[in-house]
């Protein structure tokens, strides 16, 4: 067998401009795709159904982590494998500066309904937001499916928010 060959990660804030600069509903959550090596983006019901897969390939959530680019609010959703050797570095962690070895998706703090700004969590899962009960309540058919997969108590919700610079 040859030697692999040694790969380098780099930050590419160019990425992340893309993302923060988007307002279109499509444009809500950025993730890496590994098989593709590619970044994409989800919109709510892409996202919620990407967790749900997640969930069902053994795969968990464990970190909350707060991120701001410009004085907008994100968070980074950080899940993993129960299989420790399935986890690899995660590129979109590492462009927030965060290193994890897993899945990682970047969330804006837009409600998964209207698209509104908001700084409000679902309670149950702490992984989508919705800007008013309202919204939860017309959102909850789709959203449910996810949350009660979530053990919210084994999740690490962090408080301390890192700024990203673009």
């Amino acid at each position: 067998m040859g030697e692999e060959k040694a790969r380098t990660l780099k930050r590419d804030t160019a990425i992340l401009r893309e993302f923060h600069d988007s307002e279109h509903s499509d444009v809500l959550v950025l993730y890496h795709h590994l098989r593709d090596g590619a970044f994409d983006a989800f919109n709510a019901a892409e996202y919620e159904a990407q967790m749900i897969r997640y969930y069902r390939a053994g795969m968990s959530m464990n970190v909350v982590a707060p991120r701001t680019i410009e004085g907008r609010n994100y968070f980074l959703v950080c899940l993993r494998h129960q299989q420790a050797d399935k986890n690899v570095l995660c590129e979109l962690a590492f462009l927030c500066q965060r290193q994890f070895c897993g899945i990682s998706m970047l969330v804006k703090r837009k409600c998964a309904v209207c698209n509104a700004l908001t700084e409000r969590f679902c309670r149950g899962c702490n992984c989508i937001s919705f800007c008013s009960k309202a919204c939860q309540v017309q959102g909850w058919k789709e959203h449910k499916k996810l949350c009660k997969l979530v053990d919210a108590a084994s999740v690490v919700v962090e408080t301390e928010t890192l700024q990203l610079e673009l």
